[in-house]
């Protein structure tokens, strides 16, 4: 039987930073779990009806209706980061939110992106 071993915690943290992290969105953790949630809550009600739909093309569709929208590195991580966190999910919180006001909402918080 293999052993499979990953790299060192700091190696995996490196490629965490690099590829997706939400540090970009603030310093509000309830703002970032909002985003994902809604974001897999939307993506999932739209597969029902269109099962090819992603997470990747509900948040470009969204942040391209964005004032400052957020570049396309730091879309591609969220949407990876929703894809893992809703992987197999049928709840997801929605803060109370009406189904059509939560693309504006994802809109609202994806607008707080701070570029630094």
């Amino acid at each position: 039987m293999d052993i499979i071993t990953t790299p060192p915690y700091e190696e995996m943290q490196a490629l965490y930073e690099k590829y997706f992290s939400l540090k970009w969105f603030g310093n509000n953790i309830t703002n970032k779990m909002a985003l994902i949630s809604l974001t897999c809550y939307i993506t999932y009600k739209l597969k029902q009806k269109k099962p090819d739909v992603t997470h990747w093309s509900v948040l470009y569709k969204i942040n391209q209706t964005c004032k400052n929208p957020v570049p396309e590195d730091i879309l591609k991580a969220l949407a990876v980061v929703c894809s893992d966190f809703g992987y197999g999910c049928i709840e997801f919180e929605t803060f109370g939110l009406e189904d059509k006001k939560i693309p504006n909402k994802i809109k609202e918080i994806l607008e707080q992106w701070i570029p630094f």
